[in-house]
């Protein structure tokens, strides 16, 4: 009940919540809560949900993680919280997880905010809109693209902007992931590589998620939610070649620079800008530099789609059936990270049991009568990479199939030699004593962990599930289930694997493949090599080719040298000139240029520089009527350049500002009145 002491529901337990209607999209800044009104009723601790629509609610989330916060202990104190980021949303939800043991559930609360104005169009998935632009009332040097969007389709076009040529810009919506893709012809100019940039995960769960771009000269900023890759486009946005024409919700001509492939985007975009132009104001007031194609609506439709979290490998929902039916169709949708869990389990009637579960990312199904299985087949594969993923589960007479993904490759079929007739309960998710796979299993103490994930759109008899009637205890019944949101994170983003390990994860953690990263640990952080040739030596080492890692645990990773052990350890790291190179005929105007690539990176160098008490490089220049300097005080005939890009006209033994070589130093030179043996410009080697 709802009264003048605040909320206190008749029942306390987690299946509780005060919803709060705002009346229209609010920007929310901070809530506050009391206990009920002279009462022993308050909450100690509380999750916070937000909608827009009343449905596919989401979970206040601070820091990476689902934020509980401290309630009240008292029923009078005021308990204030301003939000680490403010919520924009119409219905809120106060979800008590604890309150006080010696009394109930009491609330009264208090949310802080202002109303959200925003600007919204809806698209679906046949329509864009296309706005063309006056050049000269652009800058060259500066674009800002920003918008939010929202959708339940894991793929669409968000913006194309093409040039006559081939260029093109694409930001693309696939398998949930937000993509930037920046081409430029390869025939104009052949050095731009194409730049594919990928932010984000599971952008399609129906929430508002926001982009920016901004490019400066040939620096770009991609922002997606909270993340931001900054990145140099090389010059491909100075060559680009683009029309001055922008399109969002898919490409207008598909296939004018091979993307007929690409799917236009499905959802709601918000306040759209671009170098300050409120392009859907634009639209909504019919301005000329507007224009559509296909049907779109200055509004957004929410899809009445009610998802389900099972938190644990024991959380279950369980449906009734009618029992003694000879045919049997379920249909669902579901999204994990987990390889293995128990999707679907049914009583047969008279006796005997189906299970569809997942197994290593695929889909199974084990049919069996007591002691023996009937039949084992299996559909799909890496159906574990967090994706919706659907599935048609159907037995008629005799023969079983199942379909997933609506993809006839991704089917299986098999007939059974007894009839099969329907039980009278569903359990989707749950735990069960064992499988039985193989004929004649009388007795099986094996568990098999529940599904954790989410589901979706599920329908028996080709009747859908009205979920909200299960919440409401009015059909089937639950256990620890979530109803009406999805809670499925992605705990590769941020990635914590560090020196490219690979990330990977389940439900409930994740995990790093360090393998040939140089690094081991639980986050690929501690080097499994030495730092130093020196190092090696300590350990007994003898003279060798080693990996060294010269800063550790840092961002530098391994490269390969060899460890010289003797008295004094020499680290000698190898370049691709080693062998004679025979110098070509050269002159001022057209000299004649040799590379030195070394095996470790400029940075990889300057880290081993920084450990050695002692550092040279070694360059030979075996001459006959070649000289090197020419004139002690004329200009050089060689120079090189080293890691500062400063011209260097020194030579072995000497300093850096005498044009010398070691020979003409010491006063040995062949000939008196050089400063290099070659300048003697003798006709011998």
């Amino acid at each position: 009940p709802l009264g003048a002491g605040g909320w206190s529901p008749i029942v306390s337990n987690e299946y509780q919540w005060l919803q709060i209607d705002l009346g229209e999209r609010t920007e929310i800044t901070a809530v506050a809560t009391q206990g009920g009104y002279g009462s022993s009723d308050w909450v100690t601790s509380y999750l916070l949900m937000f909608s827009d629509s009343g449905r596919n609610w989401k979970q206040y989330r601070q820091e990476e993680s689902i934020w509980a916060f401290a309630g009240n202990t008292n029923a009078d104190s005021v308990i204030y919280y301003k939000l680490q980021h403010s919520i924009k949303a119409r219905f809120l939800r106060f979800v008590p997880l604890d309150w006080n043991p010696n009394g109930r559930i009491g609330m009264r609360i208090e949310v802080y905010g202002c109303t959200y104005r925003s600007e919204v169009v809806g698209f679906d998935g046949k329509s864009c809109l296309i706005y063309t632009f006056n050049q000269k009332l652009m800058s060259t040097l500066k674009d800002v693209i920003s918008l939010k969007f929202k959708t339940m389709q894991s793929d669409g076009i968000l913006l194309h902007r093409e040039g006559q040529n081939g260029d093109h810009i694409t930001l693309e919506l696939i398998k949930g992931k937000l993509g930037i893709y920046l081409n430029s012809d390869t025939k104009t100019h052949p050095s731009n590589a194409q730049i594919n940039i990928t932010l984000g995960s599971l952008l399609d769960d129906q929430h508002w998620h926001s982009v920016l771009i901004e490019h400066f000269n040939n620096q770009v900023n991609f922002t997606v939610d909270k993340h931001t890759h900054h990145f140099h486009a090389k010059g491909e946005f100075s060559y680009l070649d683009l029309d001055y024409e922008l399109s969002f919700g898919g490409i207008p001509v598909p296939g004018k620079s091979g993307t007929l492939s690409h799917r236009n985007f499905h959802g709601c975009f918000e306040n759209i800008y671009y170098n300050g132009m409120n392009i859907i104001d634009l639209a909504r007031r019919h301005k000329s530099q507007i224009y559509f194609v296909g049907n779109m609506s200055f509004s957004c439709l929410e899809p009445q789609v009610v998802p389900v979290t099972f938190l644990s490998s024991s959380s279950y929902l369980a449906l009734p059936g009618t029992s003694g039916q000879e045919e049997v169709f379920v249909n669902f949708q579901f999204r994990t990270w987990n390889k293995e869990g128990l999707l679907l389990s049914s009583k047969l009637h008279a006796s005997g049991r189906f299970l569809l579960y997942l197994s290593d990312g695929k889909v199974k199904i084990n049919l069996h009568k007591p002691g023996k299985a009937l039949s084992d087949i299996t559909a799909g594969a890496g159906l574990n990479n967090g994706q919706w993923h659907s599935v048609s589960f159907s037995v008629k007479r005799n023969r079983i199939s199942v379909v997933v993904d609506n993809d006839v490759t991704s089917s299986a079929y098999a007939s059974i030699p007894l009839q099969i007739y329907s039980g009278d309960a569903f359990y989707f998710g749950g735990e069960i004593c064992c499988l039985f796979i193989s004929g004649n299993i009388s007795e099986c103490n094996t568990s098999f962990g529940g599904f954790q994930g989410c589901m979706r759109l599920i329908s028996i008899g080709n009747k859908a599930v009205d979920m909200i009637s299960v919440q409401k205890n009015v059909f089937g019944n639950f256990s620890d289930l979530q109803i009406d949101l999805c809670g499925i994170i992605d705990r590769c983003l941020p990635n914590y694997c560090e020196h490219g390990g690979e990330c990977s994860q389940s439900w409930n953690s994740f995990y790093c493949n360090c393998a040939n990263t140089g690094y081991k640990g639980a986050t690929c952080h501690y080097p499994i090599y030495e730092q130093s040739c020196e190092a090696y030596k300590h350990r007994g080492n003898t003279s060798g080719f080693y990996n060294i890692d010269s800063d550790g645990s840092g961002p530098l990773g391994p490269f390969l040298v060899y460890c010289n052990m003797t008295d004094t350890t020499w680290t000698i790291i190898q370049h691709n000139n080693t062998n004679l190179t025979r110098v070509k005929s050269a002159n001022r105007e057209n000299p004649h240029t040799v590379f030195f690539k070394y095996s470790a990176s400029l940075d990889q160098l300057q880290a081993t520089i920084n450990h050695a008490e002692h550092c040279e490089q070694e360059l030979a220049y075996h001459c006959k009527k070649s000289r090197l300097l020419d004139k002690p005080e004329g200009v050089p005939l060689s120079w090189w350049i080293g890691r500062t890009n400063e011209t260097q006209t020194y030579w072995g033994g000497a300093l850096p500002t005498v044009q010398k070589c070691s020979c003409g130093l010491e006063g040995s030179c062949i000939d008196s009145q050089h400063y290099c043996n070659c300048d003697a410009d003798r006709d011998e080697w």
